[in-house]
């Protein structure tokens, strides 16, 4: 569905922690890096305050990190695969209708969780900073939903292009959802946002009684 995409320096980890002390500086970075990018935006946050406020030094964050830009491309790397790893955690939705459910409220509840952090990523750090990680989600994803989709094609629509659905699904979604985050978020509270998604997509993707 994609290309495999490369990940770029700027954005990227110098090294991978593997010590259980390595982990917690990076974790302490991360986590610094968060509070100030909630508290005062991504362009008054500095590395040195960001050390500062985790509580190591400036080498040993740079030890890790180039610069803030890898800093907070992680975090929004972290974010994604940590709502992948919810979204595919067992039970399973077991028709489709139930796995359209699962997608919105978890969408949804995942984004509304996070709702600070994830618009000040969003407008922040660009997507190709952490285009790698969502390949690598899509080429684990796409396979299983088409799986699902081809197991219950009799429940769909006719003649539904299953490749072309998950891809549609996840983009409509996906962009649907953010753009209440982003200019609506109150909207997020509301179950009645979730249940107008999951009845338009139930729509395109079902078969008519």
């Amino acid at each position: 569905m994609t290309a495999k995409a490369q990940p770029n320096p700027l954005y990227s980890l110098r090294k991978t922690p593997v010590q259980s002390r390595a982990k917690a500086t990076v974790d302490a970075v991360l986590e610094a890096a968060a509070q100030l990018l909630i508290a005062q935006g991504y362009d008054r946050t500095s590395t040195n305050q960001i050390a500062e406020r985790a509580g190591v030094s400036i080498g040993s964050l740079y030890e890790y990190f180039p610069g803030k830009e890898a800093i907070f491309a992680e975090i929004r790397r972290r974010l994604s695969l940590d709502h992948y790893a919810r979204l595919t955690a067992e039970p399973r939705p077991t028709t489709p209708k139930s796995m359209l459910r699962h997608l919105v409220t978890s969408h949804i509840g995942y984004i509304r969780a996070n709702l600070g952090l994830h618009v000040a990523l969003s407008t922040e750090v660009p997507r190709f900073a952490i285009a790698e990680t969502e390949s690598a989600i899509l080429e684990d994803y796409v396979p299983q939903s088409n799986a699902f989709l081809e197991l219950h094609r009799s429940k769909l629509r006719p003649s539904a292009d299953v490749p072309f659905i998950t891809e549609f699904l996840m983009r409509v979604l996906s962009s649907t959802i953010n753009d209440y985050a982003l200019r609506s978020p109150d909207r997020l509270q509301d179950l009645t946002l979730a249940e107008e998604v999951i009845d338009m997509l139930g729509r395109y993707l079902l078969r008519r009684p």
